[in-house]
């Protein structure tokens, strides 16, 4: 092995470079040729994808811990990636894995690694969805033969008593690329024609040399955007992590990683998407040799603001196959979504309010089984009304019920029977949705920004954006790494939308100009007994429980606050009159509250308008298009609101020209 410059970084790449399995290899070297650096020298070992090989090479990397190697990347054999990681867990040595797709690989944590690729429990319903496209049945399952290929078989569903698929049936082949192309051509053999799929170790332009002319009618599940953009990620994360700081190593080293990765990880070193099947696609075998797409040097969106509102904009647009670009000044940033309380619910007394919560419902709140990563607790939502809002809510239980949504009026005295912690002091009825609560903000914008990730968008150097100017192809964004250009932008900028658009808010000529509140909350001692999240219109205070994480057991209450006009920040302190003053508003509303402990508090800021939120197209140039002025309530309807955003956005372009 050629040595170089020995104060270059050394870091092993391990993969298949021999055997059947060396087209896999070939990912990991084209990556390496990306990064030629001459501060880093990329080491490649063999482990031919051959799990006791592969537990060989780690023990023999680890072997002298003073050998100088910093990190270890590659390992997409799972079974070798599973023996090989507690070699590299005893050195202290970061493993990054690009393409080990097993779920329960870093399941049970122990740190050490990082995992760009989603789970490959998403392949089985990626091809389901491709063959309700394509109008055909759910394909019935078979293997090469090999321990690989029976695995993913289960995962399937094989085995489970079905009757054997007729001649004319589709058919998943699941297998190694090798293996299940030989087993394609001997089921043609046999007289079996109908549509054939194959799982995601075939994802390689060699399998179409090897499928032939069965290659033109196949189609392949694989990681969305192929596995060499995984891989590249990979790299490209560790060398901005050791540009950033050249000393890293151990666990140091992977935090640095977790900065610079366009993904979140969780805490064992997951994506937040792993459970997330908008992670795999079905393409046709014949696109695996189509020539690399053409570098962007503009995009058709830019979209201004990762809180959860601009993220999940971003990923809906890219969903539909536009370039897109993503403009934040950062994880640090003082957003709303970082500091919301994350109360979930379909009902809301708007009735403009009320249809985004119930579509965001749809979209994700109300779906059978959120990605874990959005942390969603059914903890169950009360709205408590006055007697002036009955009749609204009245509607809105209507409206709910016939969209799906289970939702109940009940009375006070039902209210105070099934929670005696709260009290139903002037509440003339409430509106009860079981499948309400509350989920993690910050966790449920990581999601929706790892699907635009995965989706092709482009996330930009973070950065605050002080400008959007007009330019020939639509709007040029200035960034602190240079300028963008872009057909349209999308401003989900939440607190900062105001002072970036200037005048051009709001849409209502002479209207009231937005203006920024400051919103906080404490966390109390719970009262022990189950409670559901709360929003108050009485009174303005809101509550949930705190089942789990920092504050646990604990409950999460919020009282407003008068001040307007404030500086968009947010932080993790309260001052001792500011938890006397929501102690003092909340205790007609869980009277315990004055009595337990004060266990910590969050402040934050958001956008407020009477006549908001504002999500459409502005007047004016350059094209832009807001989704802004949430007034607290931003959170809930994020999924809602960025499926009209982008609707606005694609009308927009189809007005302007051609669109994919």
């Amino acid at each position: 092995m050629a040595r170089q410059d020995p104060r270059a970084v050394r870091v092993a790449v391990v993969g298949p470079f021999s055997g059947p399995r060396a087209a896999w290899g070939e990912l990991l070297t084209r990556a390496a040729a990306g990064h030629t650096d001459p501060g880093f020298a990329w080491e490649f070992h063999d482990d031919r994808g051959d799990a006791e090989e592969a537990e060989r090479v780690a023990r023999a990397l680890t072997a002298d811990p003073g050998a100088g190697v910093r990190a270890v990347v590659g390992h997409f054999n799972s079974l070798g990636a599973a023996r090989a990681l507690p070699w590299y867990r005893q050195a202290g040595l970061p493993l990054l894995l690009p393409l080990a797709t097993d779920p329960d690989l870093l399941a049970r944590g122990g740190g050490g690694a990082l995992r760009w690729c989603p789970h490959d429990a998403g392949q089985p319903g990626a091809i389901r969805r491709a063959a309700q496209d394509l109008g055909i049945a759910v394909p019935a399952v078979v293997d090469d033969g090999s321990a690989y290929g029976r695995r993913l078989a289960e995962r399937f569903g094989a085995g489970s008593g079905k009757a054997p698929p007729a001649p004319d049936d589709p058919l998943v082949v699941c297998g190694t690329h090798h293996g299940a192309a030989a087993t394609a051509h001997r089921l043609r053999a046999e007289g079996r024609q109908g549509p054939l799929f194959f799982t995601d170790d075939c994802a390689v332009p060699e399998f179409a040399d090897l499928l032939g002319e069965l290659a033109d009618a196949a189609r392949v599940v694989r990681l969305r955007g192929g596995p060499q953009r995984q891989v590249d990620a990979a790299f490209a994360a560790l060398v901005g992590a050791l540009r950033t700081d050249p000393a890293a190593t151990g666990d140091r080293l992977l935090t640095a990683v977790r900065a610079a990765a366009d993904l979140s990880f969780d805490a064992d070193g997951d994506p937040v998407d792993a459970d997330d099947a908008a992670g795999w696609e079905v393409v046709p075998v014949t696109r695996l040799t189509a020539p690399a797409a053409a570098a962007v040097t503009g995009y058709d969106v830019v979209v201004v603001g990762a809180g959860v509102v601009g993220a999940a904009t971003a990923a809906e647009l890219a969903a539909t196959g536009l370039s897109v670009a993503v403009a934040d000044p950062g994880p640090r940033a003082a957003s709303a979504t970082r500091f919301s309380g994350g109360l979930v619910r379909a009902y809301e007394p708007e009735p403009v309010v009320r249809a985004l919560a119930v579509r965001s419902h749809q979209l994700l709140w109300g779906t059978a089984a959120p990605p874990r990563s959005a942390g969603l607790r059914r903890t169950g939502s009360v709205v408590l009304l006055g007697p002036d809002d009955v009749a609204e809510a009245e509607r809105g239980v209507g409206e709910l019920t016939a969209a799906g949504i289970k939702a109940d009026l009940l009375t006070p005295g039902e209210l105070t029977g099934r929670w005696p912690d709260l009290t139903a002091s002037g509440v003339a009825a409430a509106v009860w949705e079981p499948g309400g609560g509350y989920a993690d903000p910050a966790g449920t914008a990581a999601l929706y920004l790892a699907r635009a990730v995965r989706h092709g968008a482009v996330l930009l150097p973070p950065g605050s954006v002080p400008a959007l100017e007009p330019h020939r192809r639509g709007v040029r964004v200035s960034t602190p790494a240079g300028s963008v250009t872009a057909r349209c932008a999308v401003v989900a900028a939440g607190s900062g939308t105001a002072a970036l658009l200037g005048d051009r808010l709001p849409p209502r000529p002479g209207g009231p100009a937005p203006r920024t509140k400051r919103i906080r909350y404490a966390f109390f001692r719970g009262p022990g007994r189950p409670l559901p999240a709360v929003s108050d219109l009485t009174s303005g205070i809101w509550g949930r429980p705190q089942l789990d994480g920092p504050y646990a057991g604990g409950h999460l209450t919020g009282r407003p606050v008068d001040e307007w006009d404030v500086p968009a920040e947010g932080g993790d302190t309260l001052t001792d009159e500011q938890v006397a003053h929501i102690r003092a508003g909340v205790g007609h509303r869980w009277p315990w509250i004055a009595q337990v402990a004060f266990q910590g508090g969050r402040f934050g800021t958001d956008l407020y308008h009477p006549d908001g939120p504002f999500v459409g197209l502005l007047p004016g140039e350059p094209p832009v298009v807001v989704a802004a002025c949430w007034s607290g309530a931003g959170f809930k309807t994020a999924p809602g609101a960025a499926e009209e955003a982008a609707g606005a956005v694609r009308c927009l372009l189809q007005w302007q020209g051609a669109t994919p």
